[in-house]
């Protein structure tokens, strides 16, 4: 028996819909895409949601660039177009709570120990940051 994934699912969904999103931007703009669009819609219903799910993709990824350039813009002040002049490079990450990054294997003790020096760490960056960002305030006013 196959096991239903539904985050596979959920994302497929998500990839059909902006991809319907951008289709359905693209029939009110351009009355060439109308008709393309229109041609679509004879086809099969897997086909027509692979096509969509695969403009979601690249909608998305578009999306992504345009969100990187705008930061970049934002943060050195210049009016370059794209990212690839400014040196901007996309980095994921993942999010954990203090709670997840301790072992399972230390005792109560040394795992208070870990979470206090973890908790003071991220003090000290959050005052890193609010610094920095009052530098960066300081350096667009001037």
């Amino acid at each position: 028996m196959d096991t239903i994934d539904l985050s596979k699912i959920m994302q497929r969904g998500y990839y059909v819909t902006l991809g319907a999103t951008s289709s359905l931007l693209e029939v009110i703009q351009d009355p060439i895409k109308r008709e393309e669009n229109l041609r679509m819609l004879g086809r099969s219903f897997d086909e027509v949601t692979q096509e969509l799910a695969e403009k979601g993709v690249t909608t998305e990824a578009e999306a992504r660039s345009y969100v990187d350039s705008f930061i970049a813009q934002q943060v050195s002040g210049t009016s370059t177009p794209n990212s690839t002049s400014t040196g901007l490079t996309t980095v994921t990450t993942t999010a954990r709570t203090v709670d997840d990054s301790v072992p399972d294997i230390l005792t109560d003790k040394s795992a208070q120990a870990v979470k206090s020096s973890m908790r003071d760490e991220i003090q000290e960056l959050t005052q890193q940051l609010a610094s920095l960002r009052s530098e960066l305030e300081q350096l667009r006013e001037s």
